[in-house]
Order: C-alpha cells, then structure tokens, then sequence
C-alpha cells in the first residue's frame, strides 16, 4: 500500500508540479510562493490531461488496447519532463525567469487575516478528512467505476458492457471523453483498485486542487489586499460545505463526486479556464504582449476540459466566444479573436466528429 501511495503521490503531485515549470519560465504565471506552486500544479495537470485526451480518443475509435495508451501516454509525460528539465538548465544558466505581470504580494498579512487563512486551512482539511473516511452511494459509480476496472482487466475501452460483461460498439458519448480511462491508468500504474483511486486519492487530490485554482483567482480579483483574498477564499469553502441543496451542484458533485468528469469540468477546468482569462483580459487591459505560452496553456486547458465531458467542448467553446467579442468590441483588437479560435479547435473538432459519429 505504501508503494501504490506513493506511485500516485508522484504522478498527481511531482510530476504536474514539474511540468507545470514549463509555462512559469515562459512567462505565463504565477512565479513564487504558494500560488507558483499551486499554479505549476494545476498548469501541469491540465497539459497532461489534453495529451490525454489528444492519444487516447483516436484509439478510443478505432479499437485500439488501453496497453497502447498507457505506453504512448508515458512516452508523452516523459518527453514533458525532459523538454522541462532542458528549460530549466537553460534559465539556470542565464540565471533569472522570464518575468511577466502575474505577480502580486498579496498583503494585508496581520492577525485578523492569518486567523482567516487558518479558518481555510481548517475547512480545507475537514473537506479532505471526510473524502476519506466516509463511503457513499454514487449511482453514476455503477457505470464510471465499472468503466475504469473492464477498461484494467480487459484492456479494452469501452468495447465491454459495465453492467453485463458482454461485447458492445463505442458509445460515443462517453468515449469522446474518455475520463474513466485515465483513472484506470492511475490504477494500472499504481496497482491500487480504480474504486480506491476513485473514491480516496483522486477526492484529496481534486479537492485540494479546486481550492488552490480559487485561491488563484481571488489573487487576481483582489490584487495586493490579503485580506480580501482570504475572505474570498473562506466564503467559497463555506459554500462547497453546504452546497449539498441538490444532487447536481458543482459542490455536490467536488465532494462526492470528485472522480467523475462532471465534477472535474466544473470544479477545475472551468474555474481555472476563468482565472485564464482574467489573466488575459488583464494584459489587454495594460497593452501588454501576451505570450504564445499563455494562449497554448489556454488550449490545453480547453483540451482537458474535453477529456472531462463532451459537453464540454460547447461550453469552453462558448466561454471562449463571449470572452472573445466583448474583449475585440471594447478594445477594438480584432486580431485578439485570432489565437483564440486557435485554442477552440480542439473542442470544435470534438463537437464536428462527436455529430458525424
């Protein structure tokens, strides 16, 4: 058990963390403290997850065996992590970091605003207690769960009926988002259980990761003001701990639902595609140039978001259009609009193939 813990601690925190690197020596981020190190995390784990869901449906559609992702999968990871070792050697020899705009203090550090932060930590830890130790009864584990344990044991995907065991065609709908896919991966690499994937690490690690990306985004709202950022951050986990009203809130779907797509879409690439933006708008906003690197972790994100949910590739793509003509009719910068329909190509490829099959 110790092993399999620690396989995974390496896959879904070392290994996001280093290759999240890449868009901090780029320029494209938050550089140091707890928010550079929440934002190689989180920047990290959705390139992995677009390199995912980029291999993964083509085999998906042609019948291919999950062993071939797996491997094309590790071969992708670790051309990352050299690709990110090489960057580092390089700007550890001209001695700096690309510097950007996306740095702030965030002040305010007295008492009243330390005793909010471990008023945060507090919840933040409840929330991570109770994924843990308390099992509940998820309908939607009859199918997601069963998908990542016949996608293990028959190297197969989505060619073996969850339910029955028998032979079946794809169902597209759920192979274009090939979620459960990726949690038999941990599984395989690991060798824990994908239930015990589902239902114990994957909660810890994608609760935690929520938390960090709206901490990102109070950041931006509330530059310099600690405080602020603190009382942000505190009412957003007051509302995850009772927003419980109904079986399909995003809340409900982080706490208990964590390790489904659904919930993924809603509580990570979403919000984190949102602090994107804010981050974007901001550039805009001071007529500052906005990296290749930035617009490229943008298309990453909208990727991942695909890998999470077909419904996905609709509502990044429509975030992406509003975004996109407010910014080109308040600034006049049409020419914004061109890179990012470049970062749509992806979730409008998904939605062209998604209504041919």
């Amino acid at each position: 058990m110790a092993v399999q813990i620690l396989v995974l601690a390496i896959i879904l925190l070392a290994v996001p963390v280093v290759i999240g690197s890449l868009p901090v020596y780029a320029g494209a981020g938050e550089k140091r403290g707890p928010a550079g190190l929440i934002f190689r995390w989180v920047g990290g784990q959705l390139i992995l997850w677009a390199g995912f869901q980029l291999l993964c449906v083509p085999f998906v559609l042609t019948g291919k065996r999950f062993g071939s992702v797996v491997l094309l999968f590790n071969v992708y990871t670790a051309a990352l992590l050299l690709l990110t070792a090489a960057v580092v050697v390089a700007h550890g020899r001209k001695g700096k970091i690309a510097r950007g705009s996306l740095e702030n203090t965030g002040g305010g550090r007295d008492r009243a605003t330390a005793v909010l932060w471990l008023g945060i930590l507090a919840l933040l830890a409840l929330q991570l207690f109770l994924a843990c130790i308390l099992a509940y009864e998820e309908g939607d584990d009859a199918y997601y769960i069963a998908v990542a344990n016949v996608t293990k044991q028959s190297d197969t995907m989505y060619r073996v009926l969850p339910y029955t065991g028998g032979s079946t065609e794809v169902d597209m709908r759920h192979g274009m988002a090939p979620f459960p896919v990726w949690v038999a991966y941990l599984s395989k690499l690991s060798g824990m259980p994908a239930v015990t994937v589902a239902h114990v690490a994957l909660p810890v690690t994608l609760i935690a990761m929520s938390c960090g990306i709206y901490y990102l985004i109070g950041r931006r709202m509330f530059v310099n003001d600690g405080r602020k950022q603190a009382l942000f951050l505190l009412t957003v986990e007051v509302l995850i701990l009772f927003g419980g009203y109904s079986l399909y809130t995003p809340e409900n779907f982080l706490l208990v639902r964590t390790a489904q797509g659904k919930a993924v879409l809603a509580n990570i690439v979403l919000p984190f595609l949102l602090w994107l933006f804010l981050t974007i708008l901001d550039k805009v906003q001071a007529s500052e140039k906005i990296g290749i690197c930035l617009w490229l972790l943008t298309a990453s994100t909208m990727t991942a978001g695909c890998l999470c949910s077909t419904q996905a590739a609709f509502l990044v793509g429509m975030l992406a259009g509003i975004v996109g003509l407010c910014t080109a009719v308040c600034y006049r910068r049409w020419r914004f609009l061109l890179p990012l329909l470049g970062c749509c190509i992806v979730p409008a490829g998904t939605i062209l193939l998604y209504y041919l099959l």
